[in-house]
């Protein structure tokens, strides 16, 4: 009697187990499996995969390139220009550093169109499906009236900056990397072949760049390992081209008013151009 009440429990217990099995396959059930995302290095001209702590997102099924066009722009009234060295001014090698007059361009701003010239607008990092060439040739940048040219300056990550001079005093040009290994060498008079500099990472926002035996010289570089970046011009404008259809977060930086905006989202649509207005109030710049 025991015996035959086990075999019912058991053919019971192995029943339901088999009802559970057929359950578990017929509603298409499947394991837990983690997500890895897989980052890999583009050859020349290849799509970059998606980077960990990417600021760019691709929406589903959606391909093709875009543009952004913009411009930055002063909200309060436009400050007046000014000089850094006047004309003639008793200053350290003055017959060739006052000249003439040397402008203060650590903030100018147009007065007609309220645009804010030398902002870095940029991705930090390289969107998912970006097409990265590699950089050709070199960057030069120069020294004139004790002045760097230009002000603000982009370059990638490897590429070589040529740093010239074409005043006959002596120059220093002294980096002040993050990431980078300091450069800090002396430009002899008349260098027109140029001194070499290469950054061989990219910086996340804009480094200085001083000369140490002119006190007023200074300029800024933004070594990129892409080319999405842009510094607006005479009036606030910018353009950013060939960026993978989707919404990108762009950097917003200015020496005077540090980062006016970290995180500014814009939606590229293929084969279209996208316009945007950035406005920086004049608090930013005090």
């Amino acid at each position: 009697m025991n015996r035959l009440k086990l075999n019912r429990s058991v053919s019971l217990i192995v029943s339901l187990c088999l009802l559970a099995g057929i359950a578990f396959l017929s509603s298409g059930c499947k394991p837990n499996v983690a997500e890895v995302t897989v980052t890999m290095k583009a050859a020349e001209g290849e799509a970059v995969a998606e980077s960990e702590g990417s600021t760019s997102e691709q929406p589903a099924g959606e391909v093709g390139f875009g543009d952004i066009t913009g411009e930055v722009l002063f909200d309060g009234d436009a400050p007046p220009a000014e000089l850094l060295v006047k004309k003639g001014d008793n200053v350290k090698d003055s017959a060739v550093c006052a000249a003439e007059d040397v402008p203060n361009e650590t903030l100018e701003v147009h007065p007609e169109s309220k645009g804010i010239r030398n902002v870095f607008v940029y991705l930090e990092k390289a969107p998912a499906g970006a097409k990265i060439e590699e950089p050709t040739g070199e960057v030069i940048f120069d020294q004139k009236v004790c002045r760097f040219l230009p002000h603000c300056l982009l370059m990638r990550s490897k590429q070589k900056v040529l740093v010239m001079s074409g005043d006959s005093v002596a120059h220093n040009t002294h980096t002040k990397p993050t990431r980078n290994s300091e450069f800090n060498k002396t430009i002899s008079a008349n260098e027109r072949t140029g001194v070499e500099l290469v950054y061989s990472k990219a910086e996340t926002k804009p480094i200085g760049v001083v000369c140490d035996y002119h006190s007023w010289m200074k300029a800024y570089h933004l070594p990129l390992d892409h080319s999405f970046a842009a510094i607006t011009d005479e009036n606030g404008k910018f353009e950013i081209k060939g960026l993978p259809a989707g919404t990108h977060q762009l950097r917003v930086w200015h020496e005077r008013g540090d980062f006016i905006e970290r995180g500014f989202k814009v939606t590229v649509k293929a084969d279209a151009s996208e316009s945007v207005t950035i406005k920086a109030p004049a608090s930013k710049f005090q």
